[in-house]
């Protein structure tokens, strides 16, 4: 496997050849990209330490080319070449690791079209941080641009929703750490009820 040191934006290939091997993220983060009909950038999954990109393209009968891109300062990835990645999936161990690993991912994005069709964008917000603080009440927020881009609202939106939440003392803030202190509150407003 070649090791790859990414900063942040940095594309793996490019947009015209994109890579289409397996890679497995060690540090940072990656994000698939592609480009709406319309031209505009749009980001359609993204990958954390540990994780593991590109097998979703190698198993489809028709895959998806995707521009995969580093979304933190330092990125480091492992990649293998799609010839010598299509050899790993003679190993059933790997091959079950990689179908729970996609299996994952198409929950998360079930997952987000469930928080998408919650109105106002408020109760949005708030289901979204219900939903990422599921298993504890801690956890580190991605940008509000990024925040706003996956629940299809504004940056300002975002902002405005945990500026209340923090004000209204439903979330504390430490750095870059963010608490749920009123998860009964946050469900409440979830399902749309004002404070």
């Amino acid at each position: 496997m070649e090791m790859r040191h990414l900063r942040k934006r940095e594309l793996l290939g490019d947009i015209q050849l994109p890579f289409t091997g397996f890679g497995i993220v060690l540090q940072g983060a990656m994000q698939a990209v592609d480009m709406t009909m319309d031209g505009k950038e749009v980001a359609l999954l993204s990958v954390q330490p540990y994780e593991t990109f590109g097998h979703i393209s190698l198993l489809a009968e028709q895959p998806l080319a995707l521009t995969w891109v580093a979304t933190s300062a330092s990125t480091t990835v492992a990649l293998m070449p799609e010839d010598r990645a299509l050899q790993l999936m003679q190993f059933p161990e790997l091959v079950l690791q990689l179908a729970r690993s996609t299996s994952q991912q198409v929950c998360d994005l079930l997952s987000w079209q469930k928080i998408q069709a919650i109105h106002p964008v408020s109760a949005r917000v708030c289901a979204w941080l219900l939903h990422h603080g599921r298993q504890q009440m801690e956890m580190q927020l991605p940008t509000h641009a990024e925040l706003a881009w996956r629940l299809n609202t504004t940056r300002e939106s975002v902002t405005r929703v945990l500026q209340k939440l923090l004000t209204d003392q439903v979330l504390q803030r430490d750095g870059d750490t963010w608490r749920i202190t009123s998860p009964e509150t946050l469900k409440d407003l979830t399902r749309g009820s004002e404070r």
